[in-house]
């Protein structure tokens, strides 16, 4: 039976370059899974080390994570499902796992049925909101003004200093005054993904304890993780493994729902 995967890159590539990122990966898949690789609408500057090696355009899902630019990129991938679905899974990279992540949780708090019935996160940093009543209100951290909080204003002290905490916010462009940042996170949402996941993690990643933290939004019974010596990457090494979770994802999914597996390893 095919399994028909939509597939979001990350931010400052494109569509032909994820393709060649997750080439590796593909060939040792089913060859009954098809692959559907969208293009973000939106330009931007190349990733680190890219414009060496790939041609542009080079493109994001959002330039930065308002909740006006986050509630537009929803809708510009929710139409392509729509007129390209269905789909069974998704696969992102960075913006495009953490925006894939970000579409679940939507869902999930508005009693929808999910688009995707499984996802594969490789590289995710935690994922910001359509909304103001959901997440924590980030303004302050992003350098605007936040005279009255929406959310709570409370980092996690973890993501607030050190390598993870200065990325999240040097990532995009600066802050906009009349904008709002709202970023989900476990400790201020109760609402959790509840398709089967794998997350895809590296020692090295700057994201890693964003990526760590997004464990905490999904249903830890169908929630299967992966960690690898790399940094910022889909690793090449080991990608037999991560096909394995990712077939079990599939298989969890098709099933219905499951007890705990307890499926984590390293790589």
């Amino acid at each position: 039976m095919v399994v028909r995967i939509l597939c979001l890159h990350g931010m400052g590539v494109n569509a032909a370059i994820y393709a060649s990122q997750t080439a590796t990966l593909r060939l040792m898949l089913p060859s009954d899974y098809e692959f559907d690789f969208l293009p973000a609408a939106e330009a931007c500057e190349p990733a680190a080390g890219v414009a060496a090696f790939f041609p542009g355009p080079y493109r994001c899902w959002y330039s930065t994570p308002t909740t006006a630019a986050i509630d537009a990129a929803h809708t510009f991938i929710l139409k392509h499902v729509q007129r390209a679905g269905p789909f069974d899974g998704v696969i992102g990279f960075s913006q495009g796992a953490a925006l894939a992540a970000s579409i679940l949780l939507r869902q999930e708090l508005a009693g929808e049925r999910p688009p995707f019935k499984f996802a594969v996160l490789f590289g995710a940093p935690l994922p910001f909101t359509h909304t103001t009543q959901h997440g924590i209100d980030l303004r302050r951290a992003f350098g605007a003004s936040a005279t009255v909080p929406t959310t709570s204003t409370s980092i996690p002290t973890h993501l607030a200093a050190g390598p993870d905490g200065p990325a999240a916010v040097d990532a995009f462009e600066p802050a906009r005054a009349d904008a709002f940042y709202q970023m989900y996170h476990a400790s201020v949402d109760e609402v959790r993904i509840r398709v089967p996941t794998v997350h895809v993690i590296g020692a090295r990643d700057q994201w890693r304890r964003h990526s760590l933290d997004l464990i905490g939004l999904c249903a830890k019974e169908v929630a299967f993780v992966l960690e690898h010596d790399g940094g910022h990457e889909i690793p090449r090494r080991g990608a037999e493994d991560v096909c394995d979770l990712i077939e079990t994802a599939a298989a969890v999914a098709s099933a219905g729902p499951v007890v705990d597996t307890g499926l984590v390893g390293k790589l």
